[in-house]
């Protein structure tokens, strides 16, 4: 995790403790949009260090109720406040490394009752793709 972190880092031009903070906001934003289920099995499948970031108190909140109505502009505007990115441009590109990292990095187990059409449908509703179709 901390290759992708050096690497978002890099890539959009701010400090490596930025960029974690700015992945932990994203992951939080995307387990609560999740189901309470698949929030669940999300936390356990996700990198340590990227879980680490949300406290225990976010974790019960985050299980225990769905938030539907996260959406794009949710997300780039927690992102312009962590990272300090203004441009909307890159915000919309940073989002979407994020977004592909969570995609890529969590362990998706069919046993444990995550369901990988629900992580990709999250996935969808906040990518940048999802708003030029809307």
């Amino acid at each position: 995790m901390q290759n992708i972190i050096g690497t978002l880092a890099s890539s959009f031009g701010i400090p490596p403790q930025v960029a974690s903070a700015a992945v932990g906001g994203i992951t939080q934003l995307f387990l609560k949009k999740s189901s309470p289920k698949t929030a669940s099995g999300l936390l356990s499948a996700m990198p340590k260090e990227v879980t680490d970031q949300i406290s225990d108190k976010d974790k019960q909140e985050i299980t225990a109720r769905q938030v539907n109505n996260i959406n794009r502009y949710d997300l780039l505007i927690q992102l312009s406040r962590v990272t300090g990115i203004k441009d909307i441009d890159k915000l919309d590109d940073f989002a979407d490394s994020v977004l592909d990292s969570i995609k890529k990095n969590a362990k998706i187990n069919i046993s444990d009752g995550l369901d990988e059409g629900e992580l990709s449908q999250v996935i969808k509703d906040l990518s940048k793709d999802h708003l030029s179709q809307a």
